[in-house]
């Protein structure tokens, strides 16, 4: 509180004024001008006095004087209550607060704050050192199981019927019944051109030959036995021209041949066929649920999970984020790349997306509204706080410092207009006595 003011000097003016008004008066007793300055010199003065003491009193005890003075420090409870009340219900109240947040467009505020390079790198650098930080406590062997867990689940769950179909057309449309088909033909063709295989077949053809022999009458044995005796039948040669036709078969069979359509779509429609009868789909369901309690599910999810780890830790993200979208084969640097994909979208749609702009705006205002209705009591409790924690001049100085102005013209008034109205006083005296 400032020690001297306007006021104080008009009250100080006022109060030699009534000095001078006092001396001229006792010097010319008889003379009304000098009664009448006397007069409004003094209302001006105890005007001032008054007011003085009114402000004052709302501070501390003016002259000592005990009675009704220092209001603010004897109700200072009462004041700290009053002001904690007014900060929560009139500069935080529901109507303040849907106004000043309806009135503010915050989404593209947020969307020129993330356009910024610096605010990109920023995110992106704390979003994937928390991706990371996440991928690498991952429990292999626990995710391992229930993923494994859930393949099979789903897989078991798959009716027959649909995957023979939905395997049969994925296998004729990417050419891989073909691919399967010439790929057995040329493993049957290499074995077909081994020696062996013309021994067998010379095995064969010989066996087949004694038991015709053998299931024949005595003319056809003589036959046969002169037959061996001449070499007219030649066991090695036969084989051996039979070999030489299934390799000319195989061989196009291999190739695009005529043949090689011809029998792929018989082999389609046997296959379709097959796979309508209830035996094949139920031999299937068995492979089907041996096939999934069978695979080491487990090992190779763990080993990909493992991998996945290695490559994530293996990138620095604040080194190598700023030129991850250069093409890659790196896991890390393409899980780098998404992010960057993903957040330029997201820019994009809330600068372009009606729909997710509205639906943005609706949710940053209702969260705005929220997070200040739950502020609402902590704000009244820090004025609490820090009003309490004043001393007593602080507090003065607080209440003062705000409405100085106003204190001091209340003072001014006060001499002011007890001038006019000691005038005022004294004009009607004379006149009531004139």
């Amino acid at each position: 509180m400032n020690w001297w003011n306007k006021a104080d000097t008009t009250l100080l003016v006022a109060t030699i004024l009534f000095l001078i008004a006092a001396i001229i008066k006792n010097f010319f007793p008889e003379s009304t001008l000098a009664e009448g300055f006397l007069f409004v010199t003094e209302a001006a003065m105890v005007g001032g006095i008054a007011d003085w003491f009114a402000v004052t009193a709302l501070f501390k005890r003016p002259l000592g004087f005990p009675f009704h003075t220092a209001i603010l420090p004897n109700r200072r409870a009462e004041f700290i209550e009053a002001s904690t009340t007014m900060v929560k219900q009139e500069f935080f109240s529901r109507r303040t607060l849907f106004k000043k947040v309806g009135a503010v467009k915050l989404v593209p505020k947020i969307v020129a704050y993330l356009e910024k390079p610096e605010t990109r790198e920023f995110i992106l650098n704390e979003i994937a050192g928390a991706l990371k930080k996440y991928i690498a406590s991952l429990d292999r062997k626990a995710q391992a199981k229930a993923i494994a867990g859930n393949l099979r689940r789903e897989f078991g769950n798959i009716p027959a019927r649909d995957l023979i179909r939905e395997g049969g057309a994925w296998i004729r449309s990417s050419g891989k019944d073909v691919e399967i088909f010439v790929g057995l033909v040329k493993k049957l063709r290499a074995t077909a051109a081994k020696a062996e295989t013309r021994a067998k077949l010379q095995a064969m053809l010989e066996e087949f030959a004694s038991q015709r022999t053998q299931s024949a009458g005595l003319f056809s044995i003589l036959m046969a036995g002169l037959a061996q005796t001449l070499n007219y039948v030649n066991y090695e040669e036969a084989a051996e021209i039979m070999q030489a036709q299934l390799v000319k078969l195989l061989d196009e069979l291999s190739a695009d041949s005529p043949i090689r359509k011809k029998t792929l779509a018989e082999c389609r429609a046997k296959i379709s066929e097959l796979a309508e009868t209830q035996e094949f789909r139920d031999l299937f369901e068995r492979v089907q649920v041996d096939l999934a309690a069978e695979l080491p599910l487990e090992l190779t999810v763990e080993a990909a999970i493992e991998n996945f780890q290695q490559q994530i830790a293996a990138v620095n993200f604040e080194e190598d984020l700023p030129v991850a979208q250069e093409q890659s084969d790196s896991l890390g640097e393409i899980f780098m790349r998404t992010l960057i994909d993903l957040y330029g979208q997201l820019i994009y749609h809330l600068k372009v997306d009606s729909r997710i702009k509205t639906a943005a705006e609706k949710f940053i205002y209702e969260l705005t509204v929220r997070a200040a209705f739950y502020a609402q009591p902590l704000v009244g409790k820090i004025a609490s706080t820090t009003l309490s924690r004043m001393t007593v001049d602080q507090l003065n100085s607080l209440v003062y410092d705000k409405a100085e102005p106003d204190f001091v013209w209340i003072r001014m008034n006060g001499s002011i207009v007890g001038l006019i109205v000691g005038a005022a006083i004294f004009l009607l005296i004379s006149m009531v006595q004139s």
